[in-house]
């Protein structure tokens, strides 16, 4: 997930809290993307073997995308396998959106108001990047912002996810605890979102960019749901067993990203910069980014959660940093571009060692501006919405124990 939960409150945050490791992986991946871009800036994603390990480093966007559908769909199957209320969709949109649009905004603002190569955005530009749907049509990204096409294809996750997750709690309805149904549905997930990559780069191109749409990219959010499903389930189920004695080893599952890594990184997964892939290439780039992914995600919510990485993935410094990454992935190209804009410095040019470290200071400190004036005080209303869902479930006759007073108590008074 690009932006944590643990400022919003409710079902999420708690399961973060849970699962203290998961932000320093979050500050590593927003830290990778932050390193491609640089190298792409500075014309370093080159034919060798450290531009193409650089050209790939974009494989944070997958772990983001992982960390969201265990997240944020975890509360939603754990009510189901203990028989609870799902968390209502009101209030977790509400707290999602609080958490994600205010920062966005003042970013989307700034590069447009700044940067040069904005100068004379009309209003369908505001609108559109205001609105997050600029991947829906053939406009293009402003300067500053062609990154924020990952944040439209992570909101419209967020959007089905209420609806997907009711249904894969229906299916999993006959035995929660051994969720074979869910499973299977989420694997039939990831077989759409293949069909859908060979169909989008089989078809004739068209300047708007479906491959960036959020069936493309299924398998990667289906790969979170499946290990939140995971967590959730029967301890006994020989299935959960297997994988949890896999992630114990957080080694073995890393050493998998690795070579899974490696093979990305050569042409089997597709031409580097933005030559179009075929679409035999671009199944291959999602599996082997989706499985980079979940592999460095399991051991963090499957394993034991201790050792010394996990420890470090969880001190106080990658807490911090988790925190503000979402801040630091929202500004970090604005940053870029306004910055080879302010030296006059040709695109394509410069040196990555001073690029790259300049490019994450100064996000770094940006984000936490960001965190410190927009994002921590606007906590206060994270739960304007619980009365809406009150009200309503008193209206249908219901408990009126709505998600926030019943996942809630147990959080601590930082959520």
């Amino acid at each position: 997930m690009t932006a944590s939960a643990a400022l919003e409150g409710g079902p999420a945050a708690r399961t973060e809290r849970a699962f203290p490791a998961l932000d320093g992986l979050r500050a590593l991946a927003a830290t990778a993307v932050v390193l491609t871009h640089a190298a792409f800036a500075t014309g370093d994603h080159t034919s060798s073997a450290a531009g193409r390990v650089l050209a790939h480093l974009d494989v944070g966007v997958p772990v983001f995308f992982v960390l969201a559908g265990f997240l944020l769909s975890r509360p939603f199957l754990l009510a189901g396998a203990e028989g609870r209320p799902a968390p209502r969709a009101v209030p977790y949109l509400w707290r999602r959106a609080l958490r994600i649009l205010p920062a966005y905004w003042i970013t989307v603002a700034a590069a447009l108001l700044l940067l040069p190569g904005n100068d004379g955005a009309g209003p369908a530009t505001w609108v559109r990047h205001l609105l997050l749907v600029q991947v829906y049509d053939d406009g293009g990204f402003a300067a500053g912002l062609t990154h924020t096409w990952s944040l439209c294809t992570e909101v419209a996750f967020y959007l089905v996810l209420p609806l997907a997750a009711g249904g894969l709690v229906r299916l999993g309805r006959r035995d929660p605890r051994r969720p074979w149904p869910v499973l299977a549905a989420l694997g039939g997930a990831a077989l759409l979102g293949l069909a859908w990559l060979v169909a989008v780069w089989t078809a004739q191109r068209t300047f708007v960019p479906t491959d960036l749409w959020l069936p493309a990219f299924s398998g990667w959010f289906a790969g979170g749901v499946a290990l939140a499903a995971l967590t959730v389930a029967d301890p006994g189920w020989r299935p959960v067993r297997v994988v949890r004695e896999l992630a114990g080893s957080l080694g073995t599952c890393w050493a998998g990203a690795a070579v899974l890594f490696w093979i990305a990184c050569t042409p089997v997964a597709g031409p580097l910069g933005l030559a179009a892939p075929s679409a035999g290439q671009a199944v291959t780039r999602s599996l082997l980014y989706g499985g980079v992914a979940v592999l460095l995600v399991a051991p963090l919510v499957l394993g034991e959660q201790r050792g010394r990485v996990r420890a470090a993935l969880s001190g106080r410094t990658a807490r911090l940093l988790g925190e503000v990454s979402y801040g630091l992935f929202l500004v970090h190209v604005v940053l870029l571009t306004g910055g080879y804009d302010l030296t006059g410095t040709p695109v394509f040019t410069g040196p990555l060692v001073l690029v790259a470290p300049a490019t994450w200071l100064a996000g770094v400190g940006v984000a936490w501006l960001l965190y410190v004036l927009v994002e921590r005080p606007l906590r206060r209303f994270r739960h304007a919405a619980d009365g809406v869902a009150l009200s309503r479930r008193r209206r249908s006759g219901g408990s009126g124990r709505t998600e926030a007073t019943a996942t809630d108590s147990a959080a601590t008074p930082s959520a």
